[in-house]
């Protein structure tokens, strides 16, 4: 319904149109909030077959990568306001002020420092270590190697969604 992009990068500046016959360019005003780890309002410039938008440069650059909420909201004759609809936009970083970018999944992190842990562990090492923001202690073995596997199987089921909890499933029809 809403012609504004889907997925945006950091520092990009954006224009795009939004065409409503059932409202009137001339006498109504149409705003899109966009809300997420940031927040950006924007007010339609008025032409005779829509509104343009314009995200400028500086402003996408504020923009924190992730995924934001649009709301589209038309001012009737500039007071009566009516919310139109809402639509998803995701914030891509731009590379070129990156040094790294960290491309996997919370599941793959959790699993990665998991893993450290049970080696760690499993060497008699340790007896505490942290897992993200969380600090365990005398945690055992046997449910270290479980959170291991159900992460290793939630990771693989999100590669291939065709699997059916990670077994082979075999089905017969027929006399």
């Amino acid at each position: 319904m809403f012609n504004i992009p889907k997925q945006i990068t950091q520092g990009d500046k954006i224009t795009w149109t939004e065409k409503l016959p059932d409202y009137n360019p001339l006498t109504d005003t149409l705003s899109c909030f966009i809300r997420g780890q940031k927040a950006l309002d924007l007010t339609g410039t008025a032409t005779t077959e829509g509104w343009d938008f314009t995200i400028e440069s500086a402003e996408s650059e504020t923009l924190t990568p992730g995924k934001y909420k649009t709301q589209f909201v038309v001012f009737e004759f500039g007071t009566d306001r009516k919310t139109l609809g809402t639509t998803e936009l995701l914030v891509c970083p731009s590379f070129e002020k990156l040094t790294e970018l960290e491309t996997r999944s919370v599941d793959e992190i959790e699993l990665e420092a998991i893993t450290k842990a049970i080696l760690k562990l499993a060497s008699g090492a340790v007896s505490e270590y942290w897992i993200g923001d969380r600090k365990l202690k005398y945690q055992d073995l046997e449910q270290l190697t479980k959170r291991q596997q159900y992460l290793r199987n939630r990771i693989a089921k999100k590669k291939n969604p065709r699997t059916i909890g990670g077994r082979n499933v075999e089905i017969k029809f027929g006399n």
